[in-house]
């Protein structure tokens, strides 16, 4: 069982975090824009403290003018600007607004355990009024921060201890790791991103091979560190939110998506997401290619649910009876976009050491998939297999000629 391998973590505190986890609330309410701009709308949502509103992250408003933020209990305020010139900070020549009392001052937002509040409506229809007495600031946490930011494989960031950090203990990886969006070189506008989503207690680092097989003439990789102890629609919305900030940011044309294990799940997540809420961003997507990944959900998830002292939070969505895997399995990618499917097995035995086969390959991603690949190796030991990266550059080979031969 997977409980059985906590890797010298404290219980006392992996339980205390996930106690945190499991109190954890959300804020959700709608934006409307009276004023004639174009722009991306920002939400923040602040705390108070010492005269001082202070965000630590922030949100984008979707299609349908709604957002919503993941909270602990609390007192949170929020504000919100219409973002025109891409530095993803506000200007006072920015329209904004944010929520109010009956006296004008900023509303306060009470999230009790386990609580989801509507904020309501907020109308943006000018410039926000002052804070009397009042400052705001924007602290970004590191995870925020890290949106865009440069790292190499070798920073000590990647590790494996901070992997297992991140799914035993994810509160104190936020605190500690931070993890991110990480360009392992500066943007270039000439060359494709690649990004590479690892799965459970993984890191970039099980990438090494294939990306150092990358042709850097044609592609640009990137690669998402994330604490995947966490729930995976918190996972998969980091993501869209990370992407769009990118988007917003660069501008590229198009975005492969390359995702392993459990990395799958959260990247098919982020794709319907962005697919139904930021279609401006969604058009850019133009491959998924899930190696390895629990399609169909794990029983030895469910079966820690049911009777592990300690329950994760991802184990809850990993079980294949959730609602998390219900959505996933009534989902699926529209035809426009190329999806390849890659799995594993070993000889004599039903799965690839770690996620069984029936999981990796359900009939209903079969007739939706481009096309399937199997692999005798490993869970793991197929991201090095010779075979498979030699199969992976040249599925990115034809789509990215197929793009640039269909382009005006």
């Amino acid at each position: 069982m997977l409980f059985l391998s906590l890797l010298g973590c404290s219980l006392l505190e992996i339980r205390e975090q996930v106690k945190i986890l499991e109190q954890d609330g959300e804020i959700r309410g709608r934006i409307a824009v009276t004023v004639p701009v174009e722009g991306t709308v920002v939400v923040r949502c602040y705390h108070l403290k010492d005269k001082t509103f202070v965000s630590d992250t922030f949100t984008y408003v979707t299609s349908s003018g709604e957002f919503h933020f993941d909270v602990s209990p609390g007192t949170y305020y929020i504000a919100a600007f219409v973002e025109q010139n891409g530095d993803g900070r506000y200007q006072d020549s920015e329209p904004g607004n944010y929520y109010q009392s009956e006296t004008g001052t900023p509303l306060a937002i009470v999230v009790g355990p386990g609580e989801t509040v509507d904020a309501g409506l907020l109308l943006i229809s000018g410039k926000p009024p002052p804070l009397q007495g009042y400052n705001a600031v924007h602290l970004p946490a590191k995870i925020i921060a890290n949106i865009g930011a440069r790292a190499s494989l070798d920073d000590p960031m990647f590790s494996r201890e901070n992997s297992a950090l991140g799914l035993w203990k994810p509160l104190q990886f936020l605190d500690g790791v931070g993890g991110g969006l990480f360009l392992l070189h500066d943007y270039r506008s000439d060359r494709i991103p690649v990004l590479f989503v690892h799965g459970l207690n993984g890191t970039p680092l099980d990438w090494k091979e294939v990306i150092d097989n990358l042709d850097r003439n044609r592609f640009q990789p990137w690669v998402i560190f994330y604490p995947s102890g966490f729930r995976l629609d918190m996972i998969s919305d980091y993501l869209v939110k990370a992407m769009v900030t990118l988007h917003d940011r660069y501008r590229f044309q198009e975005i492969y998506i390359i995702s392993h294990s459990m990395g799958g799940l959260v990247a098919r997540s982020a794709i319907m997401k962005t697919l139904q809420k930021f279609p401006r961003t969604a058009g850019t997507i133009q491959l998924l290619v899930t190696v390895n990944s629990p399609l169909g959900g794990m029983e030895s998830a469910a079966s820690g649910v049911r009777h592990s002292p300690i329950v994760l939070p991802v184990w809850r969505d990993l079980a294949p009876q959730s609602r998390f895997m219900e959505v996933m399995r009534s989902w699926f990618l529209p035809e426009e976009i190329p999806y390849h499917l890659f799995f594993s097995y070993l000889d004599g035995r039903s799965d690839d050491s770690v996620v069984p086969l029936q999981s990796q390959i359900p009939l209903q991603h079969q007739f939706h998939a481009t096309r399937i690949y199997g692999f005798n190796d490993t869970h793991t030991g197929t991201l090095k297999n010779i075979d498979f990266i030699k199969t992976f550059n040249s599925i990115l080979l034809d789509i990215a000629d197929r793009g640039r031969l269909t382009q005006p």
